[in-house]
């Protein structure tokens, strides 16, 4: 049936699009960063289902660790079916200027640069065995609009959209699809971290369908666009619980 990579794919949403991709037949790689028991929790599960699972370490940031993991795969699996680049960082939620040169070159070196490279060694192993493929970002309804103590954040999301359009043209002859996935709030670790005590307010003022999104949810998007949205070509796709079609006031109000 294929074989899929989910970077950052030991939880959250990577998690559950890796067990989702399992679950309709798929054999999946994880890679992950520092969490190798989580990722190993992951394999089992994949492996439980009745698929083969691997997990290989990867800093998405540092490009000698992209090429190593993906040499590591491509000798593993051979062909690349889809790629979903799901990992990303969030750096502290400041104001301009109060960021650093430093976080802006992380979050940058791992949403976006990071993300360009893995999709590189993905096309170049599509093409090569000239079967085509898929390839998935995922963005953020911050790829469309924008939050106050996060222009970082807006900037590589932005960046990523602007990214997989390009792309999506250069790769439609090779039968490559790109595209983008960008979620609103969802329940993960990194959402509880930054936003987990403003559930309440994001749920009465800003969301209108009123509540956080399940990873499940998303992973269910990610898996549709990879396999099965097969005219779909450059892409961003939003799934926000109605946030970027306007303020929750007007839907109560209409």
């Amino acid at each position: 049936m294929g074989w899929v990579i989910i970077t950052g794919g030991s939880r959250g949403a990577g998690k559950q699009t890796a067990l989702k991709f399992a679950r309709e037949g798929h054999d999946v790689v994880i890679t992950y960063c520092n969490n190798r028991s989580a990722a190993d929790e992951v394999v089992n599960a994949i492996e439980g289902i009745g698929q083969n699972g691997i997990a290989v370490q990867m800093d998405v940031g540092k490009q000698q660790d992209i090429d190593c993991a993906f040499d590591l795969i491509e000798t593993q699996i051979g062909q690349i079916d889809w790629l979903y680049n799901n990992a990303g960082i969030l750096n502290e939620l400041s104001e301009m200027r109060d960021q650093s040169w430093e976080s802006w070159l992380r979050i940058l070196s791992v949403d976006v640069i990071g993300q360009w490279h893995c999709s590189k060694r993905a096309v170049e192993n599509m093409v090569r065995h000239g079967n085509g493929g898929a390839i998935l970002y995922c963005a953020s309804i911050s790829s469309v609009m924008a939050f106050p103590m996060a222009s970082d954040y807006a900037a590589a999301k932005h960046a990523v959209a602007g990214m997989a359009k390009a792309q999506a043209l250069e790769c439609a002859q090779q039968n490559i699809r790109i595209n983008t996935l960008s979620p609103g709030f969802l329940k993960t670790d990194m959402y509880e971290e930054n936003f987990g005590a403003a559930t309440e307010m994001l749920t009465q003022t800003m969301i209108p369908a009123a509540r956080i999104a399940e990873a499940e949810e998303i992973a269910n998007m990610a898996y549709w666009i990879l396999v099965e949205a097969t005219y779909c070509y450059g892409s961003n796709i939003i799934a926000d619980g109605g946030i970027t079609a306007g303020p929750k006031h007007q839907a109560n109000d209409a």
